[in-house]
């Protein structure tokens, strides 16, 4: 039992210790899960069990395991470090509230889950294993994905949970990185249903309500709704009148505001509904999903936990969200995925008892997670392996090669990228925003470490630092009458504008899968504005091409890439990124010096315009059929902002 500060008790020294990392400290029911399975599963007494979190402490519901602030592991002697599970396994900051003021703040509060997991291994002697843990995106080349490697190199055991993980891990096709399904499937061998149906009618008796006959478990979530509250209310109420049952809105994840929404749409039915906005605890929502006739929702976890009851669900999430995908795949059961509430709503088929080859699906899935947690009890026994020893050498190598003061676990820190509001100074000169003429600026909080440029955004019109620089160049152009007679434009944007031209096309959507939606082909467009575009376009070369062949002979091709020129070296992933809309790659510089062997017999100028508030640069490729046209560019003031693409390494 916990004492009354909510700390777990003194470790018997008796068997085996283990430390489980995660984002167990907050309220949201899928991560508050994986220390109860862990520990039970494993066989752990409460003394021997140490769960670690960016802030530590016991949430508000009753049956949660308290856990401890990460910056108090060292000093726990575990055997064996747990990594996950949960979309943990990043290095960017974090708009949860709660880890602000965390030891590592939102900028280092997830990497210290793993990166300075890894690193508490080394330094205190215990050994290493993945708890099936994901990756929302891909770790791109750096410090973090460098000291990412050596810590999977010093892991006894490394499982991430779908295959996207694996391949955002750098790691596509690896068989020592193992793929399994979220642990919390086996949520039904710590829970038994039947042990449930008190829990479940208790929790309508105690809201004066009748036990009905049938429920539906429903799951809403602000960022998936088809419109507004009140349809989303309207789609609730078809849903249980499809079902001939009453509706259950479940705060699954308070910490992401679940349960106000969950009020409000409630509000909004005409029909009797339970609003379960303030759970008693794990249980209480394990017991309405796992008696409910069906699940339907955007919970990761509440779909998982009614497909560990073998009971029908669907999920409702956006296609970047892989990790939706990612687990459903392994099931055979894409289909229950939707991108809509008005898509599930369709699916009635899939809301009826599930069929066999179901069932045998989920309880193959059940056998995998049995045999990994019989891996992770062996660990405990095993003596660590001559490879885990000598890579953890190199771990604590790689420690102590740290400036004096920071020779210890936390010296992660060192990998990280800087924060957007470290990595930029202030700039001190009034903002006017060269496209609309706004005159105020805020920062893009979602900036990544490998684009520079997509900052100081105009709170007028969205515009970044590389759009304003871009519109230096397209300034330019613009001067020509000729180029202003047809354009087109691939995604919406306002580095050109519709009204320069006499004619202006617009493409969006920009792409049907992996390919850019083609040029009308009855036209010849004097300028082609294909911006960070041919990042998820398969056949780059091919598109190129199509779009030469739309240009009209005195025209220009406009090509940027994002990433350009932050990264040096082109980054290729082998596969669309949902996280991302579909993208294939980001780009390096080493693109521009490719572009003469994609558009062989086309004049190519590169421009490197800057943005008039904050100097930023970017990279603006113009691309012309004709001598004529290149020799007038040369000759116009971009000539000012052209570079040559030899040595362009050595610059950068």
């Amino acid at each position: 039992m916990t004492d009354a500060n909510n700390s777990p008790p003194d470790s018997s020294g008796a068997g085996p210790r283990v430390a489980l990392y995660g984002t167990f400290d907050v309220l949201n029911y899928g991560d508050l899960l994986f220390p109860l399975l862990l520990r039970d599963r494993l066989g752990i007494p409460e003394e021997d069990f140490r769960a670690y979190s960016p802030r530590g402490g016991k949430p508000a519901w009753d049956d949660t395991v308290p856990c401890l602030p990460i910056e108090t592991a060292a000093d726990y002697p575990a055997d064996l470090h747990g990594i996950g599970g949960g979309n943990i396994i990043h290095a960017t900051s974090t708009p949860l509230p709660e880890y602000a003021e965390t030891r590592f703040g939102a900028q280092g509060s997830y990497a210290a889950l793993w990166l300075g997991a890894g690193l508490i291994a080394a330094q205190t002697g215990g050994r290493i294993a993945w708890n099936a843990p994901g990756l929302p995106h891909p770790l791109l080349r750096g410090p973090v994905r460098t000291l990412s490697d050596a810590i999977l190199a010093a892991s006894a055991q490394v499982t991430v949970r779908d295959e996207a993980s694996r391949n955002f891990m750098g790691k596509s096709g690896d068989a020592s990185v193992q793929i399994l399904p979220d642990t919390a499937l086996d949520l039904a061998a710590l829970w038994p249903a039947a042990d449930l149906r008190a829990i479940a009618e208790a929790a309508f008796t105690r809201r004066g309500m009748a036990v009905p006959d049938r429920w539906v478990a429903v799951h809403v979530n602000s960022r998936y709704l088809d419109a507004d509250e009140a349809e989303q209310g309207r789609q609730v109420a078809a849903l249980a009148g499809r079902l001939n049952a009453v509706p259950v809105l479940i705060a699954i994840g308070p910490c992401h505001g679940d349960d106000q929404l969950a009020q409000r749409v409630s509000a909004l039915l005409p029909i009797p509904v339970l609003v379960l906005d303030q759970p008693l605890g794990l249980k209480e929502i394990t017991a309405l999903i796992a008696h409910a006739a069906c699940y339907v929702g955007s919970s990761m976890h509440g779909l998982i936990t009614a497909l560990a009851y073998e009971k029908p669900a669907l999920v409702i999430a956006r296609p970047r969200m892989v990790k939706f995908a990612g687990f459903l795949e392994q099931l055979g059961m894409t289909e229950r995925l939707s991108h809509s509430w008005a898509e599930a709503l369709g699916k009635a088929a899939l809301m009826t008892p599930l069929q066999e080859q179901e069932r045998r699906a989920i309880n193959a899935a059940r056998t995998r997670i049995a045999d990994h947690w019989a891996q992770l009890r062996a660990l405990l026994h095993e003596p660590m392996s001559e490879r885990e020893t000598q890579a953890m050498d190199r771990l604590r190598h790689w420690i102590a090669d740290r400036p004096e003061g920071q020779r210890d676990w936390q010296s992660f820190v060192a990998v990280l990228p800087a924060p957007p509001s470290q990595a930029a100074s202030p700039i001190s000169k009034p903002f006017q925003c060269n496209i609309c003429g706004g005159k105020t600026v805020r920062p893009n909080r979602r900036q990544a470490d490998d684009m520079v440029g997509h900052n100081h955004v105009c709170a007028g019109c969205n515009a970044t630092a590389r759009h304003r620089a871009m519109r230096q160049v397209l300034e330019v152009l613009r001067s020509d009458p000729a180029l202003r007679t047809m354009g087109l434009q691939y995604g919406r944007h306002r580095v050109a504008a519709g009204g320069w031209f006499a004619q202006f096309d617009l493409i969006a959507p920009t792409h049907e899968g992996a390919t850019l939606v083609a040029p009308a082909a009855d036209k010849r467009y004097a300028m082609i504005l294909c911006l960070d575009m041919l990042e998820q376009v398969a056949d780059i070369q091919a598109t190129l091409m199509q779009l030469r062949a739309a240009l009209a002979d005195d025209g220009v091709l406009l090509l940027s890439f994002r990433t350009v020129p932050t990264r040096q070296t082109t980054l290729e992933w082998g596969f669309p990124r949902g996280d991302d809309h579909g993208r294939l790659r980001a780009f390096g510089t080493d693109i521009l010096a490719r572009l003469d062997t994609y558009l062989p017999d086309a004049f190519l100028t590169f421009a490197w315009p800057s943005d008039p508030y904050s100097d930023t640069e970017t990279v603006l490729c113009i691309a012309t059929a004709t001598q004529a046209r290149h020799d007038w560019i040369q000759a116009s003031a971009i000539a000012e902002m052209a570079r040559s693409t030899d040595g362009l390494a050595d610059r950068l």
